[in-house]
This record gives structure tokens, C-alpha cells and sequence, in this order.
């Protein structure tokens, strides 16, 4: 009886649908465990846009505007629950103070500024896993790297938010996402995502303010 009970028990820690399940759980206690993190995030689908992101928590966000936009800056801030916007490089003078939910400060995904971070992607990702399915799809090269792929789907009928289905490309080393897919009900790409340059802890001290 032992004997079988330790085969049972090795069986499921071998499953793909567990090492699936590892590798989620793993990005979210390294998320959980670091103070910062900085970024050049490129996102594609119905929009494209590049963007320096940093981050600290307990949720400060800066995001620095390449394309669109080129030179606008955003900075939310949790201890004034404002997001702070400059929209044109040229007129630095020009700052407004908006909330996360203004329409001006969303993205064209309708995504918010307090909720941009990889804390709230990996909790949204557990979310959908935990009525849904896991799958490991091996390893691809991406970014120069060798990604573990990682795909989690809803049962049929379930989503979070829009979201039916995510594939991440986590880095081994990093143990995060590096590429984000996600998708609706219908199998329609809503937004892909890559974090290129991926620095953790960098000290990002004094940034987040405009």
C-alpha cells in the first residue's frame, strides 16, 4: 500500500497539469518576493505600443511612452490613488491628476494603470486555472532565451474578465513571464505581450513623480 501511495504521489508531481501548476505558483512567489521591476514592454493585437515600465511596490507604476505618444509619461501612485499624466514630452510644465478609471489613462486594451503589474496578470492567471485547465508545452526560443510555455484555459463558459485563456513564455532563470498571450472565448488573440530587458529589484528610487 505505501509503495503504490508513493508511485500515486510521484505519478501526479510528474504530470504535466502539476509541473504546469508549479511553474504558476513559482512566478507568483517570486513575484511576491520582490520590491521592483523594470521593463521595455511591447504589446501586440489590435494595438501596438512600447512602453519603459518600472515598478514598486506596494503598486508605484511609471510607464514612459515610446509609441504611441512618443514622450508622454504616466506615474500611479497607491498612496494618493491618482494617476499622474504628462501627455506631451514638449510641455513638461503640463501634468494632470486623474483617476485609474479615466478613460484618458486606460489603455486601448481598457487596461488600468493601478492594475498593469505582474502581480495582478499571475492572480488573474491563477484565477482561471483554478476552474480550468494547465498545460506545459515544452520549451520554445524567444527573446534569445528558452522559454517554458506554459497554457492555462477556462472550463467552457468560464473567463476572467475577457480572458478565456493565457500562454505564458516563463524565463527558467527569472522565473516569471517573459511573453503573455491572451485570448477570449472565441480563440481571438485580446493582447500579446513581451517584456524585453526584464530587470528585477533594479532601484528605481525618485521616479515616481512627474
Amino acid at each position: 500500500m505505501r509503495l503504490f501511495s508513493v508511485f500515486f504521489f510521484l505519478s501526479m508531481f510528474l504530470s504535466p497539469g502539476f509541473a504546469s501548476e508549479n511553474l504558476l505558483q513559482e512566478a507568483i512567489r517570486t513575484f511576491d518576493s520582490l520590491s521592483s521591476y523594470a521593463a521595455t514592454m511591447r504589446s501586440y493585437g489590435n494595438t501596438e505600443q512600447i512602453i519603459h515600465y518600472q515598478y514598486q511596490k506596494p503598486g508605484f507604476v511609471r510607464m514612459d511612452f515610446v509609441k504611441p505618444h512618443k514622450g508622454a509619461a504616466l506615474v500611479y501612485r497607491p498612496d494618493t490613488g491618482k494617476v499622474q499624466l504628462r501627455p506631451f514630452g514638449i510641455m513638461k510644465p503640463l501634468v494632470l491628476s486623474l483617476k485609474p478609471t479615466a478613460k484618458l489613462v486606460r489603455s486601448p486594451s481598457g487596461h488600468r494603470a493601478d492594475e498593469s503589474d505582474l502581480g495582478v496578470l499571475l492572480q488573474n492567471a491563477q484565477k482561471l486555472a483554478d476552474r480550468g485547465t494547465f498545460t506545459q508545452r515544452g520549451e520554445e526560443e524567444r527573446l534569445g532565451l528558452s522559454l517554458d510555455v506554459l497554457e492555462i484555459s477556462g472550463h467552457p463558459d468560464v473567463q476572467v474578465g475577457d480572458v478565456h485563456r493565457y500562454v505564458l513564455w516563463m524565463d527558467p532563470s527569472l522565473k516569471l513571464p517573459r511573453i503573455v498571450e491572451s485570448y477570449d472565448s472565441g480563440n481571438k488573440l485580446l493582447e500579446g505581450l513581451v517584456l524585453e530587458g526584464l530587470i528585477i529589484n533594479p532601484d528605481v528610487s525618485g521616479v515616481f513623480q512627474l
